[in-house]
């Protein structure tokens, strides 16, 4: 067998749990996959701990204590990049990658692109034309909430390319999409509060909110509070700029 450098094996385990933190993977999940390539490579006692924004691996191999920590932030949730990271842990552990094969996955999951500004403007449409229906609306608020679910993703993606703050991301967004739905009201005489029901879900942080109930009931208190404490916030936020909204020109 390849002996194994100690702190590569470190600095891949701690790469594939960023991918999974950045990615949106819930707390048990990151430690799981973090202990099981650790074993997979040849160690025998490990301990993973993650938090929305820290990493940590500390293993022993050969007689050798082993740590390495890492700074992460939750960039975006990718549902793909986290399968493919569990596909190739449990190859990993089936003994089919090398450390260097595995670490050249990971590295190129890491650098692929996300969907294409057109592919998510298109989901963005097509996800506000389905809630329209599924909060009981027509086929005019339907088709008003296609056009203002691509404005709020533009609106989105323009402050993420500024590295705008979250909240204020999140409040400006709501304003605006609610700005939106009151002109489809005077020009289309849609339904404002169904419209920006069904857009305003674009915005909700549903991902968020459940991976901070299953953390918690799993027993990460910290992961749990964190993401749900951030959940709150942006809902608050979305809120905030939506009634703001309402209360200056909800009149008009």
């Amino acid at each position: 067998m390849t002996k194994i450098n100690h702190d590569t094996l470190a600095r891949t385990i701690t790469r594939a749990g960023i991918i999974l933190i950045e990615s949106g993977a819930e707390t048990m999940r990151v430690e799981d996959t973090m202990n099981r390539l650790a074993l997979a490579y040849g160690a025998t006692v490990t301990d993973a701990y993650a938090t929305p924004t820290l990493l940590m691996i500390s293993f022993t191999i050969n007689g050798q204590l082993v740590h390495n920590i890492k700074r992460v932030h939750i960039k975006a949730t990718n549902l793909e990049k986290i399968d493919k990271v569990n596909t190739l842990s449990r190859r990993a552990c089936n003994g089919e990658l090398s450390l260097d094969q595995l670490n050249d996955a990971l590295e190129k999951i890491a650098q692929e692109k996300p969907y294409t500004s057109l592919m998510r403007l298109f989901g963005a449409a097509i996800c506000s034309f389905g809630f329209a229906f599924f909060f009981g609306g027509g086929i005019n608020e339907a088709l008003n909430c296609i056009w203002i679910g691509i404005v709020t993703q533009l609106v989105v993606e323009v402050f993420d390319h500024y590295h705008v703050s979250a909240i204020f991301r999140y409040m400006l967004s709501g304003a605006i999409l609610t700005a939106c739905a009151l002109v489809s009201e005077l020009a289309f005489h849609a339904d404002r509060d169904l419209v920006i029901i069904s857009v305003i879900m674009l915005l909700v942080p549903g991902l968020a909110i459940t991976n901070a109930i299953k953390d918690s009931v799993n027993g990460d208190l910290v992961s749990g509070i964190s993401r749900g404490t951030e959940a709150i916030l942006i809902a608050i936020s979305i809120a905030i700029g939506s009634g703001f909204c309402l209360f200056l020109l909800g009149g008009v």
